[in-house]
């Protein structure tokens, strides 16, 4: 299992977003954080990929195009959380997450779907909310359920969009520590914009570092330099180790544009 992009070209009309993007082959297993400052095109790069958003150039997963695969076999390859909360609608958060796994494994009985919802409640840490209405959850309790929707269909390529934009840091740590563990389980590979490089650090084996227009850089951890940060972000920081021995950015000043 393989994912890899080539000359990849997004616009919204008449404006590039994104200008031929060339990622190499990412292997099973992979973590795969993706950084860079505000308007960049993280969110945009998500979209295309899950194939929302119209793109030229070629994104192959399993030495396939994902633009071929048969739109039945794409929906279960693909597992897609935006930013956008789900909606705080009365079900409660297990009729949600049975309604999204049973739309597209089919493959599933009755029981191993509900197999499924248990066993991602619990790696989640939520089977607290699994009969409380999301009219009633906090956005942060919406977008655990959000990503459980995603992980209960085990999906083979993950596409996060900020997964951990509305929580706290106990959470964020609980919900990167999931991803983790279920990209290795499933032998799965995920992309997950972030605005927490810090985090991205510590949990991804790669960070696609964007620049306007495209990639700056496709680094593992250890190989991120104070350049990347004043090249991708404007500032002035420190790539340093900590007590644990991961890497960690101290930001120091913000540089004249």
């Amino acid at each position: 299992m393989s994912f890899s992009i080539s000359e990849l070209n997004i616009g919204y009309g008449s404006r590039t977003v994104i200008a031929d993007i060339t990622i190499p082959e990412l292997p099973k297993g992979a973590v795969v954080a993706v950084v860079g400052p505000n308007a960049v095109g993280k969110s945009t790069l998500l979209k295309s990929i899950a194939g929302l958003v119209s793109y030229s150039g070629s994104i192959q997963f399993n030495q396939q195009a994902l633009s071929s695969m048969p739109r039945a076999e794409l929906i279960k390859t693909l597992g897609y959380l935006p930013q956008a909360l789900p909606q705080a609608i009365s079900l409660v958060a297990y009729e949600v997450v049975y309604s999204a796994c049973r739309a597209v494994r089919t493959d599933l009985t009755a029981e191993q779907v509900e197999h499924a919802i248990e066993n991602t409640f619990e790696r989640l840490g939520i089977r607290n909310l699994a009969l409380k209405r999301l009219s009633e959850m906090s956005g942060g309790q919406r977008q655990m359920v959000g990503l459980a929707q995603v992980l209960v269909r085990q999906p083979k390529l993950l596409l996060l969009d900020e997964p951990t934009s509305a929580l706290d840091l106990h959470w964020q740590l609980n919900v990167l520590e999931a991803i983790r563990k279920e990209t290795t389980h499933e032998n799965a590979i995920a992309l997950v914009a972030s605005h927490d490089l810090n985090l991205a650090l510590r949990f991804c084996d790669y960070v696609l570092i964007l620049a306007p227009r495209g990639v700056l850089a496709l680094v593992t951890p250890d190989q991120l330099t104070p350049e990347h940060l004043a090249q991708a972000y404007g500032i002035e920081g420190r790539v340093e180790a900590c007590s644990k021995g991961f890497p960690i950015v101290l930001a120091d000043k913000a540089l004249p544009r």
